[in-house]
């Protein structure tokens, strides 16, 4: 009776045992599920996330450009001069500047002599250069160290840029070729700018790129810049003119198209 007792006890014991496991793999499946469901609904929601994120950012993108457009178009028209000529720490060297350039940067009334002492006076206190002078044939000679040569370089690249931008607002249109030996004025429809304007900044323009010819090894011989001057609405050319060399004379009203150039 003993026997039969704890044989059949041991038999409930294995049953409930099996049981138990059982109840376990069924709630571990069931749990599983769920781990899935939840890992699933969590990609959906990430995936949609991103889609969103893409989405905003290629609106703001855009409507960067519309509101922008100026400043992002200015990224591809800004001038920059590569600098060709390295000068090392405690070193100097001389540049030679044309004759012609130093006709343009002082007034009918002065002399070389004249452009030669205001930048000495101009030198005072801001040590641009070590030493200037000017020469028999009239070219100038201005000896600087890598400093002073980068500062001559990136003034003249903010004076053409800042030309560039402001003229762009009163509807004329500035490009430099990659020489700086060429500048091309367009004169867009509704420009406001006249011809004693435009005089002015291509003056200081051309001051410019005959500066950084020279600053970048060009010999005074070979530097030269060509002037376009034209019209988009009729596509007429009003100057096309070398310097050293040029004459020209424009009036307004061939300026603004009311008169035909001879």
């Amino acid at each position: 009776m003993y026997q039969i007792n704890a044989k059949l006890s041991r038999d409930i014991s294995t049953v409930i045992s099996q049981s138990t496991c059982v109840d376990n793999i069924i709630i571990m499946s069931g749990g599983d599920r769920e781990m899935e469901k939840i890992k699933r609904a969590l990609g959906y929601i990430s995936m949609a996330i991103m889609i969103l994120v893409l989405l905003y950012v290629k609106y703001a993108y855009e409507r960067g450009l519309e509101l922008w457009p100026v400043n992002t178009k200015l990224l591809h028209d800004k001038v920059r001069v590569e600098r060709k000529i390295k000068i090392p720490e405690g070193e100097t060297m001389e540049f030679i500047q044309p004759a012609f350039l130093i006709g343009i940067s002082h007034s009918s009334t002065e002399t070389p002599e004249d452009a030669i002492e205001d930048l000495e006076e101009g030198n005072y206190g801001h040590e641009w250069y070590e030493e200037v002078k000017l020469n028999e044939d009239g070219t100038l000679s201005m000896t600087v160290t890598g400093k002073q040569l980068e500062h001559w370089i990136s003034t003249r690249e903010d004076a053409l840029n800042k030309r560039i931008e402001d003229n762009k607002d009163k509807g004329m249109e500035i490009r430099i070729n990659k020489d700086f030996t060429k500048v091309t004025y367009t004169l867009k429809k509704g420009c406001e700018k006249s011809s004693l304007e435009w005089l002015i900044d291509a003056q200081v323009i051309m001051g410019c790129l005959f500066e950084i010819q020279s600053f970048t090894g060009i010999a005074p011989e070979d530097c030269h810049v060509r002037e376009v001057v034209k019209r988009e609405s009729d596509g007429v050319v009003i100057i096309d003119a070398v310097s050293p060399g040029a004459n020209y004379e424009v009036t307004d009203a061939q300026w603004y198209g009311e008169e035909k150039i001879e």
